[in-house]
């Protein structure tokens, strides 16, 4: 395998030669290469390292588990960038992506903390767990495709006071566009295409996860949650028994409606009929405004992450967004094509909004996005008068 390498965060990379990768427009497809490596992804790994950072927040002798690591670039960022006298195992079910996490391992030093492995991830995260009983404080699956299969292994494999962080690609499903895929992998029930579809994907993954976790006597905590570009990134961490694990599906599973007449989505304690309410959805807050924060601050401090200013911009609008996060999002241009008006400055429909006593806040999935605590007609009037100051 012909190798180049790369920096990533503090990460010197071995990863496949990417030119026979490239397509006629010059774009890198990751599917081709030996093994997969995408660079995309890189504002993904430098939310979970910051996020990583946050969590930990200088525990000593942190253990994690990069269980779907390719050629590895998660599993070393984590151990040299938020675990740094941590432990931690990188496996892959490939053996050539195995034979680089190993290399990659060497290259940074890391030899004697982790450890490389060549396992089927659902096997490898239940066999430490129920054969071993090994738990880590930092479990990542980050799978091309859906993260259904490893869930309740990763869940499993996640110790008591540990975050468990998940990476879905799958949001043509997870979002409606591709229904019967939606109900027969993640057992959900949705409407078809919405232009919505990043929150209804954010809310169909928790509200699995928290049904997979209930399973493992767990209750499930979401710290924070984004959907950007072409996939879902979820942190969590979980609280333990089986009551309180109740309580929290009863609290938070429920499903969503279509309200045409205001342009809006409303979140509903019921269970989805499949007909005017579909889910099941995660109804709760999307993560953590302390936990958020402590994020922030974090990828503030990691002045060499390469996506810093983005991540910095998403991190800033989460703070105010998770607040309100029990609230669906708004999108501005739905709203006022339905009002028939045209679509104003977010400044003047925000100033409407707070000026009427309600909060508001700029949402991190779209440009056009927003959510709010004052009611679906009064969003739809907002946006009118708005546009004609």
């Amino acid at each position: 395998m012909r190798l180049s390498a790369l920096r990533e965060g503090r990460a010197l990379i071995y990863v496949p030669d990417t030119r026979p990768a490239l397509r006629s427009d010059g774009v890198l497809e990751p599917a081709w290469l030996e093994v997969f490596y995408n660079p995309t992804m890189t504002l993904n790994r430098d939310l979970s390292v910051a996020a990583a950072a946050a969590f930990l927040g200088g525990r000593r002798g942190a253990t994690v588990l990069d269980a779907l690591a390719g050629t590895g670039v998660r599993g070393v960022r984590y151990l040299l960038e938020a675990a740094s006298d941590g432990t931690g195992v990188i496996n892959d079910i490939d053996p050539r992506a195995y034979e680089l996490i190993a290399r990659n391992i060497e290259l940074n030093g890391l030899a004697g903390r982790a450890t490389p492995a060549n396992r089927d991830a659902g096997s490898l995260m239940l066999s430490l767990s129920h054969e071993m009983g090994v738990a880590f404080d930092l479990v990542d699956v980050d799978p091309f495709g859906s993260p259904a299969p490893y869930v309740g292994p990763a869940i499993s494999a996640t110790s008591r006071s540990g975050m468990l962080g998940i990476t879905a690609t799958d949001l043509a499903v997870l979002g409606g566009s591709k229904a019967a895929a939606a109900r027969r992998v993640y057992g959900a029930v949705l409407p078809g295409p919405l232009r919505e579809y990043r929150e209804v994907a954010m809310r169909v993954l928790l509200a699995y996860v928290a049904s997979r976790a209930a399973e493992h006597d767990k209750a499930l905590r979401p710290l924070i949650v984004v959907s950007l570009e072409h996939y879902v990134r979820l942190h969590a961490t979980f609280e333990r028994g089986a009551r309180v694990a109740n309580e929290t599906l009863s609290r938070n599973i429920g499903c969503f409606r279509l309200r045409s007449d205001a342009g809006a989505i409303e979140l509903a304690d019921e269970l989805p009929d499949g007909k005017t309410c579909f889910g099941p959805v995660w109804i709760g807050p999307l993560g953590s405004p302390e936990f958020v924060g402590k994020v922030l601050q974090a990828a503030d401090r990691l002045d060499y992450l390469e996506s810093r200013q983005r991540l910095v911009s998403i991190l800033e609008k989460l703070v105010s967004e998770v607040a309100l996060s029990n609230f669906f999002h708004y999108r501005l241009d739905s709203v006022c094509s339905r009002m028939k008006s045209n679509i104003p400055k977010m400044a003047k429909v925000r100033a409407v909004v707070e000026g009427a006593g309600y909060r508001f806040s700029e949402s991190h999935l779209d440009p056009l996005s927003f959510r709010t605590d004052a009611p679906p007609d009064f969003v739809a009037d907002a946006c009118v008068k708005a546009s004609r100051t």
